[in-house]
């Protein structure tokens, strides 16, 4: 157990005083910083040691379950009806966090409207009152906005065109959670690779999907079943229901919390305990397996996801609840970000496909781990009974960094192996020289060989790291290809706090996807968007402070990687006070993928970024767009 302090705040947000580059603190002065430092610290010391470890709910009032409040995760269905919040009560002001299901859908109207229109009457502004006389329908370039309200006090950077919008006017289902969450994810949809039995993908689509969420309070992850919008029918269901076994408290049951109580979990045959400080999750290739990293235990965690590929297959069995398998040791003590490696089956024709692994990073050693998961093949238990394991197997020391002992965010980028494979050339017999068959197979052997790309975001100092893992040098399982070999090969300079790193498209000029790297760094308050063929930096995108969760529109990351069209779709077009349309019809037609979803866990709000380069006005694109919540610090800072 560890007592809560300053220092054992979300990880990925290090709240240290740093400086940006004008000199300034990143979230306020240093006065700023204490009064949230004593606020904190007077929590620890009333609820008593090993807080973030065995915090429970039975004291103080229910947190406001419309508002954001310290928001950690942010998911997106399948489908794109639904952006969901964690919030986290990192201040302990309440007595849990809260789960979230917004309508995306709304949130995307107003969103197109507020670009047109940011004082609209029909927009639910936090502060109507500032809606400037007669500016109910003008354009933001149209309205000569000064630098302070009505009230005389200023008007916040990023506010003038995107003014807070209420959260509750979009809040369509809620419960009570743990405090402490860290992150937030949805499982993955339909499975595009085989199972690794070798038989067809079994799933038509499933009928809920589920989201899981690292609870630091708790020592557990939680996991809510909700609709699947994605699925052929379900567009006349509602997409908002959050399933957790929710009582007349509205707070999500105890058998929704997997790890601290092993009597509950039916399948954990091995009676674990998940351990302390769970921070980051990775959901294996096929989506049956979530690896958990924790920040102050040299350990880490398997668990069952209990969604199989069979899971709501026809005649298969239901789906189960997820259920802690293995805890491994030997880990880097300050685990935080973990991903799964993707392999490619057609780079193994005469090898064996690896085990399923995943890469871990940490805030305190300079090194990289590679966890391998295995099933338990001993013996003693029932051939129906899945017992996985996991082993640390590989360790990379960061060495291309001055320091390199603070590692945080961590993707991978496998499109180059997608987009060789769209050029390779079908066999013809009738060609000079005859393209056969075998041509077709060597050729994608060698692209499904290629190196995948990792980007790791750094602190010391400030920069993202980059790599190849997997190469043709080396020996594996007798023969030159080794998937798992690391070469680092670039840095790429940032400013303070990077913390998180995302792999998204943006819609180019011609209206196509391309794909982009989003850093975020945390202490900077900013978002850096940075192109993966020149690793140049692109833009920077200045945000509320203390961004921490990003959320995209759903894709298709083949489309993104081979830069397919984008498909556009209608938005509702709200009424003007006198009848007419708000949005010519020209306006109200948009790109179904267009808009990022970034949360501030310092202003507790959620912004939205515009990354649609393709109109022909460009002045929104990759900036701020519309404001979620209305912008308030923490407890004690003024």
């Amino acid at each position: 157990m560890t007592r809560l302090s300053w220092d054992r705040g979300p990880t990925v947000g290090e709240k240290r005083p740093s400086k940006a580059r004008d000199g300034r603190s990143s979230l306020g002065s240093v006065g700023k910083r204490s009064r949230f430092r004593w606020v904190v610290g007077v929590a620890a010391a009333v609820l008593g040691p090993g807080l973030a470890s065995c915090y429970t709910t039975g004291q103080g009032s229910d947190p406001p379950l419309d508002q954001l409040y310290f928001p950690v995760g942010l998911a997106v269905s399948h489908g794109g009806s639904v952006l969901y919040s964690l919030n986290s009560d990192f201040d302990l002001q309440y007595n849990g966090g809260t789960i979230q299901s917004l309508d995306l859908r709304a949130i995307r109207r107003d969103t197109v409207l507020t670009i047109e229109r940011p004082f609209h009457p029909a927009l639910p502004l936090v502060r109507a009152t500032e809606r400037p006389a007669g500016a109910e329908n003008l354009a933001c370039s149209a309205l000569n906005l000064s630098g302070t309200r009505l009230d005389g006090t200023a008007r916040p950077l990023g506010e003038s065109c995107a003014p807070p919008m209420r959260t509750e006017f979009y809040v369509r289902d809620k419960a009570i959670v743990g405090a402490f969450g860290t992150d937030l994810q949805i499982s993955r949809p339909r499975p595009s690779l085989a199972p690794p039995d070798g038989t067809a993908p079994k799933l038509l689509g499933r009928q809920t999907e589920r989201l899981f969420a690292p609870l630091r309070g708790s020592a557990a992850v939680l996991w809510v079943d909700v609709p699947n919008d994605a699925r052929q029918g379900a567009a006349a269901e509602s997409p908002f229901t959050l399933d957790c076994g929710r009582g007349a408290d509205n707070r999500c049951a105890a058998d929704h919390l997997t790890g601290p109580n092993p009597e509950l979990d039916p399948t954990n045959t091995r009676a674990i305990t998940l351990p302390g400080e769970p921070f980051g999750i990775a959901q294996s290739e096929d989506g049956s397996s979530l690896v958990v990293t924790h920040q102050s235990d040299t350990k880490v965690s398997l668990l069952s996801t209990g969604l199989p590929y069979a899971c709501e297959g026809g005649t298969a069995a239901p789906c189960q609840k997820p259920s802690v398998q293995f805890v491994v040791e030997g880990a880097r003590t300050g685990g935080t970000a973990v991903v799964a490696v993707p392999y490619d089956r057609d780079a193994f024709t005469s090898l064996t496909l690896p085990k399923p692994a995943y890469l871990t990073t940490s805030r305190v050693v300079a090194e990289l781990g590679l966890f391998r998961e295995y099933d338990d093949g001993s013996g003693g238990v029932a051939s129906t009974l899945r017992r996985p394991f996991l082993a640390r197997e590989r360790a990379y020391p960061l060495t291309v960094a001055a320091a390199g002992t603070d590692s945080r965010g961590l993707a991978i980028d496998s499109t180059a192996r997608i987009s060789c494979k769209a050029r390779v050339l079908p066999a013809n017999p009738s060609a000079v020289p005859p393209r056969t068959a075998a041509d077709v197979a060597a050729d994608k052997l060698a692209c499904a060989r290629k190196p995948v790309r990792v980007y790791i975001a750094n602190r010391t100092p400030a920069s993202l790291l980059v790599a190849d893992l997997g190469s043709d040098v080396g020996t594996f399982k007798d023969e030159a290809f080794d998937p798992e070999a690391l070469n680092f090969f670039d840095t790429i300079p940032l400013t303070a706090g990077p913390s998180k790193v995302f792999l998204a498209p943006i819609v180019d000029a011609r209206g196509n996807y391309a794909l982009r790297i989003f850093v975020v760094c945390f202490d900077a308050s900013s978002i850096f968007v940075i192109d993966p063929e020149t690793r140049e930096l692109e833009n920077t995108i200045r945000v509320e402070a203390g961004p921490y969760a990003l959320a995209f529109d759903p894709f298709d990351p083949n489309d993104a990687a081979l830069r397919g069209p984008v498909a556009k779709e209608a938005v509702e077009v709200l009424p003007n006070p006198d009848g007419s349309p708000s949005l010519s019809p020209e306006l109200a037609t948009v790109h179904k993928y267009r808009f990022a979803y970034v949360a501030s866990f310092t202003k507790s709000t959620v912004q939205v970024i515009d990354l649609d380069n393709s109109l022909p006005k460009k002045d929104t694109f990759e900036k701020v767009v519309f404001t979620l919540g209305e912008p308030t610090l923490p407890k004690g800072v003024k």
